[in-house]
């Protein structure tokens, strides 16, 4: 995959200093230091946390950063919309919409994660080797009645019904099987599966096992397709809107050292944060996340469709309703286009 470059880490830091010095020059006031609290999962895509973290971009920006791990969503949401939470990083998932709907003060704010283009494949829809001898695998009739598993409701769910949709074909006309991620990739391995969602770096995992292929990569089924997000809460869209522009200058700056690619460095940090070997992060295929952090719109609105044919949302929400774009522009501002 194409890793966009960014100017020298010392030099990205002159530059924010000088900036505060000449605002300050101007008479402007020191910026109050702030603590956020930033819901996140151990994820690949949360890389550039973990990594702006780890090489002080936060502490740059004058915040005290306190990285959550994720226990359980529905209950991150409500916290992000009381201000208990500031941040949080995470999969679209129709909840958030509900409660924007419902009048939350919730929104977008950047890109963490999307299915773009490139050499190597993130998250595909995996099969074994037998189950494509056949004439022609992607017929009806061959993929009614297969054994598929993936977490109701999910961002897996839905490009697996995109997937069946363009086949002329309906979620009930599979046989789905609820496991958890880490039991169905076995059950995949082992035969009793036909087809299973998989993303990085378990995509790898899997395929070193020798027992299963990737079929579907799902950039195929669902081009762009805007993945994951960071949402902020009513404390930076109401309450602290310039805290909430000095943590997007800090995620933007993990986000381009991300986008170098796999330095000892950025291997180094993500080992750490994800337990994920070493030797595992260099062979998988990282996820792409924009450089300048804009979402995919279409995607998104795509993707509210999906929710309202589920019953899931009563109607799908305008982008000025679910997307703050006033974030990642200030700071993009700040630091300049990422190099292409």
């Amino acid at each position: 995959m194409t890793r966009r470059r960014t100017p020298p880490r010392g030099a990205l830091l002159a530059a924010v200093i000088m900036t505060g010095v000449s605002a300050l020059g101007a008479g402007a006031a020191p910026q109050a230091r702030a603590h956020l609290k930033v819901l996140y999962g151990r994820y690949l895509s949360s890389a550039p946390l973990a990594i702006a973290k780890a090489e002080g971009d936060f502490t740059a920006q004058g915040l005290d950063v306190e990285l959550i791990h994720m226990t359980g969503s529905d209950e991150a949401t409500t916290a992000l919309i009381r201000g208990e939470l500031d941040v949080a990083a995470g999969m679209l998932r129709p909840a958030e919409f509900n409660a924007i709907a419902r009048g939350a003060a919730l929104r977008l704010v950047a890109d963490k994660g999307h299915y773009g283009a490139g050499p190597c494949v993130s998250a595909a829809i995996m099969t074994r080797p037998d189950f494509l001898r056949t004439e022609n695998p992607d017929s009806p009739e061959h993929l009614r009645g297969a054994r598929v598993s993936a977490t109701p409701l999910s961002f897996a769910e839905y490009v697996l019904e995109t997937f069946l949709n363009s086949k002329g074909l309906k979620l009930a006309d599979v046989h789905v099987i609820r496991l958890p991620e880490s039991a169905a990739e076995a059950a995949l391995e082992k035969g009793d599966l036909d087809l299973q969602h998989i993303a990085e770096p378990y995509l790898t995992r899997a395929l070193r096992s020798g027992r299963v292929v990737l079929w579907k990569p799902v950039r195929e089924i669902v081009p762009e397709a805007q993945l994951a997000a960071i949402y902020y809460g009513p404390s930076l869209l109401e309450r602290d809107r310039d805290a909430g522009r000095r943590f997007m200058v800090g995620y933007l700056r993990g986000v381009r050292q991300y986008n170098l690619g796999k330095t000892p460095r950025n291997v180094e940090i993500i080992s750490k944060e994800t337990a994920v070997d070493p030797d595992l992060l260099r062979d998988a295929c990282w996820e792409t996340i924009r450089g300048d952090g804009k979402i995919n719109v279409g995607s998104v609105l795509d993707y509210e469709r999906w929710a309202v044919r589920r019953g899931l949302l009563d109607a799908p929400l305008p982008p000025e309703k679910f997307w703050d774009s006033s974030f990642v522009d200030a700071a993009n501002g700040m630091l300049g286009p990422p190099a292409p």
